[in-house]
């Protein structure tokens, strides 16, 4: 089992979309849905395996701009249209653990909490982050560097905005 006692800094995103909850937690429980809208603009995902369900995984990989990465969710808890749950990292091709593809000691997992809340049909998806059995280094790295990460889920964000109102608007 993971150690979420391990915290280190956190990121905290909350963004609000003109849909039912349950539709945008479909967003993240279909495995074309993330093809379509996981990852940086520009980098499409290529899902390579995906087992939306306690204990599963999914990897992925984002090619673009002449670069290639590999990710890897490891799914915790689930609770439908409420919580999702997941450790992510970056992986290598057959999806093991591996280092940050950037020069920089960033830690190799991330507890990711995703909760939705709706209200009068619109939903608010708030995103919590935080390194686990990571370094001082580590951590230090992760809180230099979340105003990147916020500028990255923003667009990542965006892309789903655009895909949920092209399905269901």
């Amino acid at each position: 089992m993971t150690d979420q006692t391990n915290k280190g800094p956190e990121l905290k995103i909350v963004r609000h979309f003109n849909a039912p909850k349950e539709v945008v937690f479909d967003a993240f429980a279909d495995k074309d849905a993330m093809a379509e809208w996981w990852g940086p603009s520009g980098m499409p995902a290529t899902v390579v395996k995906f087992e939306f369900k306690p204990g599963g995984e999914y990897h992925y990989k984002l090619e673009g701009n002449g670069q290639i990465m590999w990710g890897l969710f490891k799914y915790l808890n689930i609770n439908r249209a409420d919580l999702i749950e997941f450790v992510s990292s970056f992986s290598d091709e057959q999806g093991n653990v591996c280092k940050s593809p950037f020069p920089m000691d960033f830690p190799l997992e991330i507890f990711n909490k995703v909760t939705f809340d709706e209200n009068n049909g619109r939903t608010t998806l708030t995103l919590q982050g935080h390194p686990i059995n990571a370094t001082d280094e580590q951590k230090a790295t992760y809180a230099s560097i979340t105003a990147n990460m916020e500028q990255g889920f923003k667009g990542t964000f965006d892309q789903l905005e655009r895909y949920l109102s092209a399905k269901y608007n």
